[in-house]
């Protein structure tokens, strides 16, 4: 029996010291010569975060494919370009905040009433790549539901979209608990993300399972308090900043995800860009 326990012992710690040879961290070196490069760390959970220089983070597993070679994945299908918190404060000013990166389009519907079709209107203009901050938008209703609305794969909204587009519908519930939510947009999500981390020797090559130039490159050693940092660092800085300042948030998630074949939309757009010329 003590012969059997000591193998397992030794099987378990072989397996271990294969994963943890890929544990650190990794320079993606697409930032060329004036941007800094992407980082992309491998966790010991089998997770994995890449911070793309001006993006949201992604996350990700990682399998052991043999001996020397990791994949690494993320499957964004029906992932949502956005994540929403809600905040508390003044209950008597309702609202959502938007905080877009990138030019893309959302469409939102802000009611309480299950029992109609919701009516959806574009959140911008054609024309709003040009603006670069915050929106906002009052809510008359406390037990409004906020749907939004993501076509499932990138579209260029500067062509001519055919309609209907197949998208999935987020809907969140709102409170009396929380008067403010804030929406933050990113269009990396949409992106996908398949690569292979291959060890030889002391190097390592970091290879696009699609093809492309293989990135090779060294590691960084990851220590238990960085590990909490880097989970920490997956928020906002804006929503880290006000729990540092003792405001209560909460991440929500959808109360309900549903497909729809979504239908060019006829109201007018909530914001309007004005760009100069």
């Amino acid at each position: 029996m003590k012969l059997f326990t000591s193998a397992f012992i030794l099987f378990i710690a072989a397996i271990t010291n294969i994963n943890a040879q890929f544990v650190g961290s990794y320079s993606l070196k697409d930032g060329g010569v004036d941007i800094q490069s992407s980082s992309l760390f491998v966790l010991p959970d089998h997770t994995f975060i890449v911070f793309y220089a001006g993006g949201t983070p992604l996350q990700g597993n990682w399998t052991e494919e043999s001996k020397d070679k990791i994949k690494l994945e993320i499957n964004t299908e029906n992932k949502s370009i956005f994540s929403v918190y809600a905040i508390k404060g003044n209950p008597t000013n309702k609202n959502v905040q938007f905080s877009p990166s990138g030019q893309i389009n959302l469409y939102v519907s802000v009611s309480k009433n299950k029992l109609k079709q919701p009516v959806y209107q574009p959140l911008f203009d054609e024309k709003w790549g040009c603006l670069d901050r915050d929106f906002e938008t009052n809510i008359a209703d406390k037990k409004a539901e906020l749907k939004l609305v993501s076509p499932e794969k990138a579209i260029d909204f500067s062509d001519n979209i055919k309609y209907p587009v197949a998208s999935n519908v987020y809907t969140f519930q709102l409170s009396d608990k929380f008067s403010n939510y804030r929406i933050f947009i990113d269009p990396n999500v949409k992106a996908p993300f398949k690569i292979e981390i291959i060890k030889q020797n002391e190097k390592y090559i970091i290879q696009d399972t699609k093809g492309g130039k293989p990135i090779v490159t060294d590691r960084d050693d990851i220590a238990e308090e960085m590990i909490t940092k880097i989970k920490a660092a997956l928020m906002p800085w804006q929503i880290n900043d006000l729990m540092r300042k003792g405001v209560e948030v909460e991440m929500l998630n959808p109360v309900k995800v549903e497909k729809t074949e979504f239908n060019k939309p006829t109201e007018k757009p909530l914001f309007i860009a004005k760009c100069e010329q």
